[in-house]
């Protein structure tokens, strides 16, 4: 298992999915020049959030996209199984309160969420007294 540290977890995601890196560079050229990165909370709410829910928002994922996912979703594993509290703090309150803005997308997501990710899903839906999610996150 690779070594997680708050300050490489987006260069990990990037390594994940390379799909992603022309939308951290144009990111980066915004706001984030002179800093020389995106900070965690940033990228993963930026960046992987839209990427992850226009996935899990398909009717149809080819091969290729289910891979992808399972990929994401171990990583995010990795990310919520981390003993550095900032690093669970990204899968939780970045990705998947936003996932759980959606409870179709929420759905989908749950073939591909590990335990702990889950865990984590229903402490955020708990904090936002989301009931109907906390159902099928049961």
């Amino acid at each position: 298992m690779m070594n997680l540290t708050y300050k490489n977890i987006v260069q990990e995601m990037l390594k994940i999915n390379p799909k992603l890196q022309p939308f951290y560079e144009k990111e980066l050229e915004g706001l984030w020049k002179e800093e020389g990165e995106i900070p965690p909370h940033v990228a993963f709410g930026n960046i992987l959030n839209p990427f992850l829910i226009n996935q899990l928002q398909k009717q149809q994922l080819t091969i290729e996209d289910e891979q992808l996912l399972v990929r994401i979703f171990i990583f995010l594993e990795n990310m919520a199984l981390s003993s550095d509290v900032e690093i669970r703090n990204v899968v939780c309150a970045t990705v998947m309160a936003r996932i759980g803005d959606d409870i179709n997308v929420l759905k989908n997501a749950l073939k591909y969420v590990g335990n702990e990710t889950r865990r984590l899903s229903r402490e955020v839906e708990t904090l936002y007294g989301r009931e109907v999610n906390l159902n099928i996150l049961q």
